[in-house]
């Protein structure tokens, strides 16, 4: 290819072929392996389009392939795709084009290779179900809950009960007004043309029905093919996935993460559903995906076939970026450029969804963050005051310094209390010195869905009763968790977990105020959580003001916490990707910039890492059910339906521990892709597995 481009007539063609041999050969030479470095390593592109390396290859035959089409041609084509501006080269979105140029070639490679080794896997591939057809689904859900109703909610509507007490009947109408208010507007909102939107809704606002409701409506007005979920926690997945199942249909939701996957199994032995699941997997031919920051994200930043596969599926899409706050700091300025880059070149339309906006507005921080006219919101402006004032159900006393001692106390003296900490081993050793009786609860990720359920369900029952019930948990109980405690204790944080931790207290506004008691931990901060540290400074800043969860006050103290460029690509990802002119174009005056790219694909690969150490799943023996205990010596029913319920028994561990269990006899392995912890000195029935 780059010897036929270098070889034609026209300067400007050859200039223009030597640029697209490089931009093509990235995806090539990679579509077997990684997408290769630049200049590091045996299979960078360098060495690989070296003359001496083309000398060792056979002469090209013009006659077994079909002519290459022109580089003016392809320039035309692509320079929409890979400038920001005009006709100016940029480096990243070249990058980006060349991964979804890989992505096709990828898929496309393996749906060919697999028709023809494989036709009757091939065959097995599905339908997705039609955009419209979920959209009429959840229109009729939200009839029959008379979530939607033929009115026009006002702001004058809205306010009108403001002075009646939380607790008061009136205002516990108002706010499930408010909730039918946030979920009309997003109705109307999905008329707009696709882009950037943002969907700012107070904790307990009813977001994920209204961001489902309007990605549906918008995909479909606009023939979108997909709605992509993004999430932090696969826990959010189990609750969301559930709720849209019920609503859209047990088939229509595929589920992709690390707690969901069996691409190690053997395909042969697999069950038809099974098999459609895997294969849905590989490339995100589904309608509705849910799936975390980390599977979604890391993507994109991958130089692996198989995960960069399903990329070229994710143009067109909505995307709904799910508690966008939890986004991690370091990654801030990658993460933006690609939902630039999906929003503004590949048809996508982009939602980002929470409580506590963070700041992701053009600065001189984010110079490449949101332009402020290209972003919109989904809830109109005027009426965020209203909303946020509506759902103020608390009042925040930062206490200061509290002991464990002091703080078991004041836990223990409380008929109802929630309490939040930073981290699992600090909540492991609080509850340690607090009785085992029923009133006295856990809950982290070191427990299983199916065991945490419990521990939920518990905790509503004795709520509903007006039985004592304390209950000490990490950070995961503050997104998505329904629950509602009059008094809530939280270890100091940022300004946005101490926002959701308030939205577990008075929730319903069934009380006339509920506390928030913010404090200082006895144990020193680890030296590695340079994060945390960050966030408590910014916290401080912004702790007097007057509307503490207010959008502006939230936006004060996102804008603090992302002040400094260096923070928001700490590994220098956006670094790793230059582009510098093309020496033999210097000799024309040509109305076009030839640039050659250079990107270090592997090395990015292993920077972007959200996870430094990644998790992995470990079924334990001892919280299945019998029948699922059973099931397991059957390898014919594996399928999505029995992995995820064996999901719902399953924790995350790192690698490095599972190994090490493994190793030491306290895990088996069936049909090579369970691992399964055998011992049940592992993990403790009140709070799961152990961490020492």
């Amino acid at each position: 290819m780059l010897h036929s481009w270098s070889k034609l007539a026209s300067p400007v063609e050859r200039s223009l072929g030597i640029m697209f041999a490089r931009y093509l050969a990235y995806a090539i030479l990679g579509h077997h392996g990684h997408l290769p470095d630049a200049y590091f390593g045996y299979a960078s592109i360098e060495r690989r389009l070296s003359e001496a390396w083309a000398r060792s290859l056979p002469p090209w035959d013009q006659s077994i392939a079909a002519p290459l089409p022109s580089p003016m041609d392809l320039y035309k084509e692509l320079l929409p795709l890979i400038c920001r501006e005009g006709r100016k080269l940029d480096p990243f979105l070249s990058s980006f084009a060349v991964r979804m140029l890989h992505s096709c070639l990828v898929d496309a490679d393996y749906l060919d290779t697999e028709s023809f080794l494989t036709p009757k896997i091939s065959r097995l591939r599905d339908t997705p179900t039609d955009i419209p057809v979920l959209a009429e689904r959840l229109e009729s859900y939200l009839q029959k809950k008379s979530y939607l109703q033929p009115q026009n909610i006002t702001p004058e509507q809205l306010s009108a009960s403001m002075e009646a007490l939380c607790s008061n009947d009136e205002r516990k109408a108002l706010i499930q007004l408010a909730r039918r208010y946030v979920l009309e507007q997003c109705g109307l909102a999905a008329d707009a043309a696709p882009g950037l939107f943002f969907l700012t809704v107070p904790t307990g606002g009813g977001k994920t029905l209204s961001s489902i409701f309007f990605a549906l409506r918008h995909a479909q007005k606009y023939g979108l093919k997909r709605v992509i979920y993004v999430m932090p926690y696969t826990c959010i997945i189990e609750q969301t996935a559930t709720l849209f199942r019920e609503i859209l249909g047990e088939d229509a939701v595929l589920e992709h993460h690390c707690n969901f996957d069996f691409s190690n199994g053997e395909d042969s032995t697999n069950m038809q559903k099974g098999m459609q699941y895997r294969l849905s997997t590989e490339n995100w031919q589904a309608s509705i995906i849910i799936t975390t920051n980390v599977q979604f994200f890391e993507s994109f930043f991958s130089s692996r076939p198989s995960r960069c596969r399903k990329l070229h599926n994710v143009a067109g899409s909505v995307i709904v970026l799910d508690e966008a706050q939890m986004l991690p700091a370091p990654y801030i300025a990658p993460c933006v450029e690609v939902l630039q880059a999906l929003a503004a070149k590949y048809g996508c339309s982009v939602v980002l969804c929470t409580a506590t906006q963070p700041a992701l507005m053009q600065s001189k921080a984010l110079p490449h963050g949101f332009a402020p006219e290209s972003v919109r919101n989904l809830v109109p402006d005027a009426s965020q005051p209203l909303l946020f004032a509506i759902f103020d159900r608390v009042q925040v006393h930062f206490v200061g310094k509290l002991t464990d001692k002091e703080l078991v106390s004041r836990i223990q003296e409380k008929h109802t209390v929630l309490c939040i900490l930073n981290t699992r081993r600090h909540a492991c050793d609080l509850f340690a010195g607090m009785e085992k009786t029923d009133e006295n609860l856990f809950l982290s990720a070191g427990m299983t869905p199916a065991h945490r359920n419990q521990v939920l369900q518990r905790v509503r029952e004795r709520l509903a009763l007006g039985l004592p019930c304390r209950l000490i948990s990490t950070s995961l109980v503050e997104c998505g968790v329904d629950i509602s405690f009059p008094v809530v204790y939280r270890e100091r944080n940022g300004l946005d977990n101490i926002a959701q931790s308030a939205g577990r207290c008075n929730r319903h506004g069934e009380l006339h105020q509920g506390n928030v008691f913010v404090f200082n931990s006895e144990h020193p901060i680890p030296s590695d959580a340079s994060s945390l540290f960050r966030k408590l400074e910014s916290c401080a800043l912004v702790q007097n003001a007057e509307n503490l969860f207010a959008p502006e006050t939230m936006q004060k103290y996102f804008s603090d916490l992302y002040n400094r460029k260096e923070l928001l690509d700490e590994k220098f990802i956006l670094d790793k990707v230059t582009i510098t002119p093309i020496s033999s174009a210097k000799s024309y005056s040509l109305p076009y910039e030839l640039y050659q790219l250079d990107a270090d694909f592997r090395e990015i690969d292993r920077a972007f890492k959200f996870i430094g150490n990644h998790m992995g799943s470990v079924v334990i023996e001892s919280q299945l059910t019998e029948e699922l205990r059973n099931s397991l010596n059957d390898k014919n029913l594996l399928s999505p339906q029995f992995f995820r319920r064996l999901q719902m028994y399953s924790v995350q561990i790192y690698l490095r521990d599972r190994d090490y269990l493994l190793k030491n006899g306290k895990i088996k392995i069936i049909h090579d892709c369970i691992y399964m912890l055998i011992n049940g000195e592992i993990y403790d029935s009140f709070t799961g597995i152990s961490r020492k």
